[in-house]
């Protein structure tokens, strides 16, 4: 698989067919900034696939990493997608952001199930509440 030399970072994703296993790589360079592309610390954001198979904030961390896209495809097969970016003067801002972003939108999902899930009982009578 060829990846790009210089990048700031990429999110990926598992690989769908249930016979292959890796990851989709989607790279991407932020506009405001020139990094240096040789700085080799990033910042790192884990969602994993929860017991009940959705998606679930795992952890965020940062980490020096030689080979980022060697590391991620050492996780294949291990329930885990997320979000690498270079570190710079401006990341933490946008990493922030990001990580403020995929909770919420994680936590609504989750929610959304939730309330959907009452409804139906609602619906069906399916529930002990007193009338």
């Amino acid at each position: 698989m060829e990846f790009p030399k210089k990048f700031d970072g990429f999110y990926f994703t598992p690989i769908i067919d249930p016979n292959d296993d890796g990851f989709n790589f989607k790279f991407f360079n932020l506009k405001e900034e020139k990094t240096t592309k040789d700085n080799d610390m990033f910042h790192v954001c884990f969602v994993k696939t929860g017991k009940d198979g959705r998606p679930e904030y795992d952890c965020d961390f940062e980490a020096i990493l030689g080979d980022p896209t060697g590391y991620v495809m050492n996780l294949a097969g291990h329930g885990v997608y997320g979000c690498l970016l270079r570190k710079s003067k401006t990341s933490g801002k946008w990493f922030e952001d990001y990580l403020t972003n995929i909770k919420m939108k994680l936590y609504n999902k989750k929610l959304t199930k939730m309330l959907k899930s009452i409804l139906e009982y609602k619906q069906d009578g399916d529930y002990n509440a007193k009338k």
